[in-house]
Formats: C-alpha cells, structure tokens, sequence
C-alpha cells in the first residue's frame, strides 16, 4: 500500500512533523502556523460544514466580514485548489491558506469538533419520547445508578436521535484501545460520526441494554434485542447487537421506520417495466416467487410491499421470519426461534395447517426449508421467500445445489426478482455530461427516447458533500414461462437461462440501472459497483 512520504520518515524518526510541515510551506509558499488559536470564535468554526473539514482537513480560524477573507489551516497540500473552490462555494469568502504539523492538526480537531459534538451531544436532547416496554429489570444498585446519570443517557438519545436525523440505516459503537468511536452507515457507507472517553463506554453500553431489555451484567457473550423510539410523531424500531471484543462490547442498532411497513410497490422505486413485470407475477394465485439479493439489498422492505399489495379481508395471509422486522396490520407474523426447535421448516409445516392463502418464508436456508415451500406453493398457496444470489437466474441452480429437483422447480417457480440498492444523486449539485462512448449503444438499444447523457456526483452542503443522497432500486425480474421450465429441467445453465430470460423481455440489473443512469438518478459507477456490464 502506497504511503505519503512524510509519513515514512516521520514513522522511521528521519524527520518530525513539525519539520514536515516547514518543508511543504516553504515549497508551496504558504505561510506556517505553529500554533492553532484555542479560542476561535464558534460562528467561524460554523462557516464550513464538518464534512469539509474532514474531507480536506482544514479548520477556519479567523475571518474578516470587511474584506471577505476566511483563514483556514491544514497539514495537506494535495487538494489546495479544491480546498479554495469548496470554501469559496460553501463560505462566500476568499481563503487565505495556512499550513501546520500534523500533531497541531488533530490536537485542533478533536478540541473543536470531536469534544466541542461531544459535549453537545451530552448537552442536548432532542428526542421527544422514548417507548421503552414496562418490564421489570434486575439490576445491581451501582450499575443502575451509573447508566441512569443524566449525561449517558442524553448520550444515547443523542445518538439515536443524530442517526435518524441523517437517515442512517444503523448506528455503530465500537470500542478501541484509547478511545470509543461512533459511525453511522448512511446510504450504504459508514462514517465516523464522533468518539468518546473509554470510561464512559460501559455506561453507553448499560444504557442500551436497559433500553433493549438484555441482560446488563452479561458482558462475554452477544445479545440481541429491541426498542421503539418516538420522533416527531414517526416511530422508529431499533434492533439492537452486542458483541464482545477485546477493548469492550460493540453494539450495532439497526434502524427501521415503522411507516416502512405500509409501504407498495409503486413507492419502492422500481423502473415503470420491472413494476409492471412484478405486478404480473403477483396476479397468480399459487406458486413461488423468490427475491433474491446480498444482505441489505431491500429483499424484506420488497417482501413487505408485495404482502400490501396482496393484503385484503378475503386473503389469509401468514409471514415466517427470523425476526420480523416491520409490522404488518391484518396479517399473521411468526418468528422462529431456533434454540428451542422452531426453524423454519418446523413453523411452515404448522403454518400449512392454519389455511393460508399466502405465505412468506423469510428466507430459504436448507433443503428442507426449500422443499417444504415448493410443495406449499404446488398445493393452492402463494409463496414468497427469499434467497441470497447474484442474479435472478443463479437463483434456479441454488435451488438446485440445496438438493430440490429441478422439475419441481420448473413446475412451481413463477419468477424471480433480483435487486441491489444505488445511491441517487444529489438533485442540488450533480453535474451532467456526455454519455460514455461504451454505454451509447445499449442506450439506443433499450431507451431511445432518452437523452444521450449521464450525470457526475459533485458534493455540495446539502449532500455532506458526498454527491449523493438517498438510495434506490434497481433490479431484474425474470418471469418463468414453458421455454424456461423447459431448460430448467434440461439442466441448463444459468448463462443459457439468462440468455433466454433476456431473449424472454428480461432486462438485466446493469440494463435497468442505465434508464436511472439516463434519468439523471445515479452514476453509471454506482451501477456497476452492484451489477455487472456483462
């Protein structure tokens, strides 16, 4: 892995920071600040947002209203002419660029952002109600006391608060050896967010066990549990994990907005050709259809919406899950519990005695599984389940592998969606350009009527200047007809079946991700970092 130089000669003592520092200002000619003010003044630390200062590693330290001029510090000299366009965009005002060490940098950074939010975190509180479940807890007197202190547990709210304010999916808390540090994944990419003294992670922790209803003296093995939180009148349910390592117990809460659960297939952002191809599969009144895609990929919210869309007084609709994560009104939701027997296969056996019209196993893990949901949808029942694959055709030869016959596949599959989750762009400073010369003709193949161009991601205060904002959908759906049972059962393979579904009206992910590329949604590189060209 390639290094910076100075980092080199810093690491082997052939050089010190401050030395460093003194090289690259007399080389760029810029003026060297030794030492960072203590006392900057607030309403200019808040003149550039804090993902700029952590992207180019600056930090504003006086400005001038009269002349229209901003100093900023650094210890970088890769970026300076991105660092002057960011700051004259976001500020309004002219930069003046210092450089200093790299030791006075993260000593200013950590007194003016990583305690100045810690502190405010403690401070304010912003979440208007906490719904926590009356259940009596068992706690030692001491251990009560300390995750009960007002600062802790403004902490935790703050947190919680903070992730759900940026739309993040989940909350990580992860100790290390000097120091507790907080990201948030948000659109699929984590940041770092803050840390906080190691002495106040084991409050942090209690805290959140208390709230998740886990065991607070049990620090050696992993817990799983839950709460509800309310804001501004949306609530949201937390899934809660802990996990031993070597500096302490990480949690990771995972966030669900609860309004996810009314969700339909119109509202999930499927192109106008997959809606239609999915509403069709739907229509049937027995079979299987699998949703197929990696671990966060949208596979339960498409789950949910489907249900919605099928949910009526006339249907019996039961769900299997492990767990279930949104809660469906009017429909029966059962969760396995493997510890004491109930898997999936052993619930879908007494579900088939509770009169089902529809059925929806979480997911197909084993043969048995696998077997016990074929027969179901071959008996006068709908199925809905999912499966981990690339593609909507490796989803026929998976079925294969976990030991189910082909021919009960080609007789009781009616189709098979697969997905991924794109970041959309920023509508407040993406950037158009001309369509890559390798993408024209799949683009006057497919989508005719649309515009020969594509979009860049820029990065502006509204997006965190990541250049993006939100996530959307894009899929392949491939609808199983007699040409495709046929190779089912023939053996072929799934290039042969992709090439007949394609051949069939199927469009394949990178496909339909380049009509929201065309649009102007997203960037053909986050297409092709979920789906292939080929």
């Amino acid at each position: 892995v390639k290094r910076p130089l100075g980092e080199v000669l810093v690491e082997y003592g052939y050089a010190t920071w401050e030395q460093i520092a003194e090289a690259l200002a007399s080389q760029y000619n810029l003026p060297l600040l030794k030492e960072i003010p203590r006392n900057i003044d607030p309403d200019v630390i808040e003149m550039i947002p804090r993902s700029i200062v952590e992207k180019y590693r600056v930090i504003p330290f006086e400005k001038n209203d009269e002349k229209k001029e901003i100093k900023v510090v650094t210890d970088e000299v890769l970026n300076l002419g991105r660092i002057i366009q960011e700051i004259r965009f976001t500020t309004g005002y002219n930069p003046i660029i210092y450089l200093t060490s790299r030791d006075n940098f993260e000593t200013a950074y950590t007194d003016f952002y990583e305690r100045k939010i810690g502190k405010e975190i403690v401070e304010e509180l912003r979440i208007a109600e906490t719904e926590i479940k009356e259940e009596d807890l068992t706690l030692e007197a001491e251990e009560t006391e300390e995750v009960e202190t007002a600062p802790i547990v403004r902490l935790v709210n703050s947190l919680i608060d903070g992730a759900i304010r940026d739309q993040a999916s989940d909350i990580h808390i992860e100790p290390f050896e000097k120091e507790v540090v907080v990201r948030y994944r948000v659109d699929g990419v984590l940041r770092r967010i803050m840390s906080y003294p190691k002495h106040s992670h084991s409050g942090v922790v209690s805290r959140v066990k208390i709230l998740s209803n886990l065991d607070i003296s049990e620090r050696r093995l992993p817990q799983d549990g839950k709460f509800y939180v309310r804001i501004d009148d949306e609530q949201y349910d937390l899934r809660v994990s802990t996990m031993p390592t070597i500096y302490g117990e990480k949690v990771v809460m995972r966030i669900l907005q609860v309004s996810a659960s009314k969700k339909r297939i119109e509202d999930l952002g499927f192109s106008e050709y997959n809606k239609k191809r999915l509403e069709q599969l739907i229509q049937h009144p027995y079979g299987i259809i699998l949703v197929t895609g990696p671990t966060g990929s949208g596979k339960s919210t498409t789950l949910v919406a489907i249900i919605n869309e099928l949910k009526d007084v006339t249907n019996n609709i039961i769900t299997i899950e492990d767990p279930v994560e949104y809660s469906i009104e009017g429909v029966n939701q059962c969760q396995v519990n493997p510890e004491i027997g109930l898997t999936f296969a052993r619930m879908l056996r007494s579900v088939l005695r509770q009169d089902p019209d529809i059925i929806m196993v979480g997911e197909i893990r084993d043969r048995e599984t696998a077997q016990l949901a074929i027969e179901a949808s071959m008996t006068g029942h709908l199925v809905l389940s999912t499966l981990h694959t690339n593609n909507a055709p490796s989803a026929i030869s998976r079925l294969v592998n976990l030991g189910v016959d082909p021919y009960l596949i080609s007789t009781s599959l009616l189709g098979v969606l697969s997905q991924r989750l794109v970041r959309t762009l920023c509508n407040d400073c993406k950037e158009k350009v001309e369509l890559r010369e390798e993408l024209v003709e799949m683009a006057n193949t497919l989508y005719p009527d649309l515009e020969r161009t594509e979009y860049r991601a820029v990065g502006c205060r509204s997006c965190k200047m990541s250049g993006y904002r939100g996530r959307t959908v894009i899929s392949e759906v491939m609808i199983i007809d007699d040409e495709i049972r046929s190779m089912i059962v023939q053996g072929a393979s799934e290039m042969e079946l992709e090439r007949i579904a394609r051949k069939r009206g199927m469009r394949t992910m990178f496909e339909d991700g380049m009509e929201k590329v065309l649009k102007g949604i997203t960037t053909v590189e986050e297409v092709k970092r979920v789906a292939s060209l080929d």
